[in-house]
């Protein structure tokens, strides 16, 4: 899944970004390492001013003695496992990518610091978190050529974790380096704002799946440019004013179809419920509260060539 070239015992220009959120991975028992502290880079960025130590860290391999192929392949999976947990339970990932490149360690950490600040369309500084390999796929999926060779810089391939399990690469083209600061369109930060409702998403099909397991044979992680294109649907009701209200109403079209309402008097006069209480939460009941709609096996409305891996 990984280049050779990283998993050989001497490893010049690879470095390992790890996200700091949650917990100091390098402080993880199960992940005990000797780093001296000259092989660390941390990316502190105005975000981090309260809580410094969660601003990412950058791993200079070839400065950490002792390192073998069995500790990157474990980093490696670990990378995996993080992304598979963040996806169905919440969180974030720890292993965010393995970087590689030829030029200087301090030229790659300031390319790093200043991707964190971006303009929002909203007239708002927004903290791009790139270093999310879930937030890295659709950055890598969605932006042109040239704005991709923008957010790689002085980088040469960038490697990151996908579910189920493998690992996705970035490359710069023809040896070039972009140069220019990126700019995200407002596109792109859409897609961007509909990324932590695509989790949401994801967890409450995982927990449909472990309440309902006879409905639900299997958990699988729709097509993000489906789940896009049904959130921007479900803003447009008048009903829908919050994240979880979208979130809701998209579960729904995706598993019961875009006309539930229509066929299933069951689902019309629930929403009509909801629409008046409020309460609880639309994917809260859809969890709790709604097992009278699973009664049978559900399937997507959508063809199966829309089923798969995060996109």
């Amino acid at each position: 899944m990984l280049p050779a070239a990283l998993l050989a015992t001497e490893s010049p220009g690879w470095y390992l970004l790890l996200d700091r959120h949650q917990v100091n991975p390098l402080a993880e028992a199960d992940h005990v390492l000797a780093v001296p502290e000259a092989a660390v880079t941390v990316l502190h960025d105005p975000f981090f001013a309260h809580e410094p130590d969660k601003a990412p860290l950058l791993l200079d391999l070839s400065a950490v003695p002792g390192i073998s192929s069995e500790h990157k392949r474990q980093w490696a999976q670990l990378g995996a496992d993080g992304l598979c947990q963040s996806l169905m339970s919440g969180g974030n990932t720890l292993v965010s990518g393995w970087l590689y490149a030829t030029q200087p360690l301090a030229q790659i950490a300031r390319h790093l610091r200043q991707l964190f600040a971006h303009p929002h369309p909203d007239g708002q500084t927004h903290h791009l978190r790139y270093y999310d390999p879930r937030i890295t796929r659709l950055l890598d999926d969605t932006l042109p050529t040239a704005q991709r060779q923008q957010l790689l810089g002085p980088i040469d391939s960038w490697w990151y974790p996908v579910f189920p399990g493998e690992y996705r690469s970035m490359q710069q083209q023809h040896g070039a380096h972009g140069t220019a600061s990126l700019a995200l369109a407002p596109e792109h930060w859409q897609r961007l704002d509909h990324a932590a409702a695509h989790h949401q998403l994801v967890r409450c099909m995982a927990g449909l799946h472990e309440l309902y397991p006879d409905t639900f044979s299997g958990v699988v992680v729709p097509d993000f440019a489906l789940v896009h294109s049904l959130m921007s649907r479900a803003a447009q009701q008048s009903w829908v004013n919050s994240q979880d209200d979208q979130v809701g109403c998209a579960l729904l079209w995706l598993v019961l179809g875009p006309d539930c309402q229509a066929c299933n008097p069951d689902v019309a006069a629930a929403l009509q419920q909801y629409q008046h209480d409020r309460s609880p939460a639309l994917t809260e009941w859809l969890l709790f509260a709604g097992a009278a709609f699973w009664a049978k096996p559900a399937a997507y409305y959508t063809a199966s060539s829309t089923k798969g891996t995060m996109a």
